[in-house]
């Protein structure tokens, strides 16, 4: 059985980052803490133990992570399924309860979802689901992690492009989007209202555009980090977006 606390399950291949004005680096794991927590979670709930000798197993390489779970995938659940909002009957309900009591569950059908937002949030590409051989295969490729000053400089084998020209530093260049979206901020805002006053229509190009860079930046926060997907998200300024933003109005003003 794994341990599936975060400082077990999620801190898996940290990079060392020395940020400006600090004199101790920080450690920024290349896969999310919450979404490796939620996989395996996952696989303990929905593996086959009738299977002789097979277990939950994580397997680190040079350019992924991969979490196997022995047992195909059951009741109509297909791995595109898995991207999307879809019920969960998990194939060891004692199980899954014990962990939904516990807390290390928190609903069902939703650990997915919520794996894909945590791991765009993180840096990361989408993780991918595969059925093959008799067991669940998920994969994770490595974060985007920073470089002094910068975030969007991708790690691992696949770097070869800059995916972001936001910096880390107040005074710094930052990207239009992010710094419009900063510019719109009043309290704490929904998505939608964010959206709204952009006047974006789409919510894919907004996310990907505007939302999550300026996340990744740390100019704005979620009030509910835990549950990204929960009806009363709100984003609000950090102190790093209210110093950008008091630097954007002297720059218009």
């Amino acid at each position: 059985m794994f341990s599936i606390h975060d400082d077990h399950a999620g801190g898996i291949l940290e990079a060392g980052l020395r940020v400006p004005g600090k004199m101790v680096r920080e450690d920024q794991p290349w896969y999310p803490p919450r979404a490796t927590r939620e996989t395996l979670a996952n696989a303990i709930c929905h593996r086959d133990y009738t299977i002789p000798g097979g277990a939950v197993a994580v397997a680190m390489y040079d350019d992924h992570l991969e979490i196997t779970n022995p047992g195909g995938l059951h009741f109509g659940i297909t791995p595109e399924k898995l991207t999307q909002p879809h019920e969960s009957q998990p194939w060891n309900p004692i199980i899954a309860n014990v962990f939904y009591r516990a807390g290390i569950i928190e609903r069902w059908g939703t650990g997915t979802l919520n794996t894909i937002d945590w791991c765009i949030e993180n840096g990361n590409p989408a993780p991918t689901w595969k059925e093959q051989t008799g067991s669940v295969y998920v994969t994770f490729l490595p974060a985007e992690l920073p470089v002094a000053g910068q975030v969007g400089t991708k790690r691992g084998p696949n770097a070869d492009q800059m995916t972001g020209e936001v910096t880390g530093e107040v005074t710094g260049e930052v990207a239009a989007e992010v710094g419009k979206l900063v510019t719109v901020m009043t309290g704490e805002m929904k998505r939608k209202e964010l959206q709204s006053a952009l006047g974006l229509k789409h919510e894919d190009y907004f996310r990907e555009a505007y939302l999550i860079p300026t996340l990744k930046a740390g100019f704005i926060e979620m009030t509910i980090p835990d549950k990204p997907r929960s009806s009363k998200q709100r984003y609000r300024l950090t102190e790093k977006g209210k110093a950008l933003l008091d630097t954007l109005e002297k720059e218009i003003g």
